[in-house]
């Protein structure tokens, strides 16, 4: 069984967010390098980054945890998820201004998922909108399942925003 995902996420930001963490949610959008501090996302994976195999001379074994942006894909998703990668980040001017931002991403569960977590969790402290709705919508797609599902977050587990004993 496959482990790979579609994610639809929007949200509704403040204006007035601290530029450093506007600096590193444009990074993981793809829309500027690699912030100096990371304190949106903060769990990466470690990879190998030695010679030869890992584990077999301890002596040589290098490891690095490697920061990646999370929702910075654009182009072809896979043909298993079908359409396209891509994120957005806009200042909405007049009535009601918000940081707007809207991204549809191809996610492996394991390599993925705390990432995901960690940026759900960001989003929630920070999301407002003037509707009176929380201002953060996300959606998730096994790629053997035909329809999106609504997710919220339940402590560390995301679950079915309908069945929110579903994990997903």
């Amino acid at each position: 069984m496959s482990d790979l995902y579609e994610l639809l996420l929007t949200a509704e930001l403040p204006t007035d967010l601290p530029d450093e963490e506007l600096t590193e949610l444009r990074w993981h959008l793809g829309l500027a390098p690699e912030p100096k501090e990371f304190t949106i996302v903060t769990e990466y994976e470690t990879v190998y980054v030695g010679d030869g195999e890992p584990g077999l001379d301890a002596a040589e074994d290098s490891w690095e945890t490697q920061p990646e942006p999370l929702l910075a894909r654009r182009g072809p998703a896979d043909a298993r998820i079908g359409g396209v990668d891509f994120s957005e980040l806009a200042l909405r001017q007049g009535r009601f201004p918000a940081w707007v931002l809207t991204s549809r991403q191809e996610l492996h569960g394991p390599t993925h998922w705390n990432m995901l977590i960690e940026m759900i969790q960001w989003l929630e402290r920070r999301a407002t909108s003037p509707w009176g709705n929380d201002g953060l919508s996300f959606y998730l797609r096994h790629c053997e399942e035909t329809v999106l599902t609504a997710a919220i977050l339940n402590g560390d587990r995301i679950v079915s925003r309908q069945d929110p004993n579903r994990s997903l």
